[in-house]
């Protein structure tokens, strides 16, 4: 099932994609807030089924927003895969006995799966990453390889917008032995610099073969299947649920493929098109906008 939460004439609603249609839920579900849904999702999911044969079709104009604006955590993993820790400069992954790297990027990064994404005066080499996102639906502590996936309500579609060479306009920087990594790591966290959605996808639709890609201005740029991932899904979750809680309508994004801009030579500039895809789950597309 796709839940995903929509504008239309002033009004917000929650929007479920059936047979081709978008039909309202928002009735059924008593909420536009699928933080929510995915929390109560035992208890809403029988409503929202049997609303879809005859609920109110959504037609016309309508704007689909970020479906978790503001998730509890918003995490993501560092060179997830092999190809792309190469490219970025990186000596390869050793096979085995490897932990996964993650870290946060604020909810203020968040942005719709057609909104623009500022590029500002302090962006040197703003670049893309297509990412699959796992939305946690329970809480979780501790999770062993063999319950993990349990902990997983659905994925999205995101795109970890990356600043690559933050402060690179300062005259005569004086740099500590650990400014790259800050650098690398503030440089996630510009406003708008995480275009998600276009909707949340239940756990049982993601295809096995799935594969995340990108397009900029319409040339394939990012290719790959999951499985070329170096952490699986379950794997991530029990490294991290070691450390913190996970909680319902947390997400986690799984890392990019190689074929990033700055391996490329191809950086963003105004007024380019990226989109971003998860085959099964679906693409977003955001322009770059130089902001004022």
């Amino acid at each position: 099932m796709k839940l995903g939460v929509v504008r239309q004439n002033g009004s917000t609603r929650l929007a479920v994609v059936y047979n081709g249609k978008i039909v309202d839920a928002t009735e059924a579900a008593g909420t536009t807030d699928l933080k929510s849904v995915v929390t109560e999702w035992e208890t809403l999911y029988p409503r929202i089924a049997a609303s879809l044969e005859h609920g109110t079709l959504l037609t016309g104009d309508i704007l689909w927003q970020a479906p978790l604006p503001a998730p509890p955590k918003f995490l993501l993993l560092a060179g997830n895969f092999r190809a792309h820790v190469i490219e970025s400069g990186f000596a390869p992954a050793p096979e085995e006995n490897l932990t996964p790297q993650f870290f946060m990027k604020p909810s203020t990064a968040i942005i719709g799966p057609s909104e623009e994404i500022p590029i500002t005066d302090a962006n040197h080499a703003l670049d893309y990453e297509a990412e699959l996102a796992v939305v946690i639906g329970r809480r979780t502590h501790r999770a062993s390889l063999q319950d993990a996936m349990q902990a997983v309500w659905g994925y999205t579609v995101v795109n970890d917008i990356s600043e690559r060479k933050l402060n690179d306009g300062m005259v005569d920087r004086k740099k500590r032995s650990n400014d790259d990594f800050y650098d690398w790591l503030v440089g996630k966290w510009f406003d708008g610099s995480a275009p998600m959605g276009p909707w949340l996808v239940t756990a049982d639709d993601l295809p096995t073969d799935a594969r995340v890609q990108a397009w900029l201005n319409g040339d394939q740029v990012q290719d790959a299947p999951l499985s070329a991932m170096i952490h699986t899904i379950a794997e991530a979750i029990v490294y991290i649920s070691n450390v913190l809680t996970l909680e319902p309508g947390d997400v986690i994004s799984m890392g990019t493929p190689a074929g990033v801009g700055l391996a490329r030579g191809r950086l963003l500039q105004d007024g380019d098109l990226i989109e971003c895809e998860v085959s099964g789950i679906g693409r977003i597309r955001n322009y770059v906008r130089k902001a004022l």
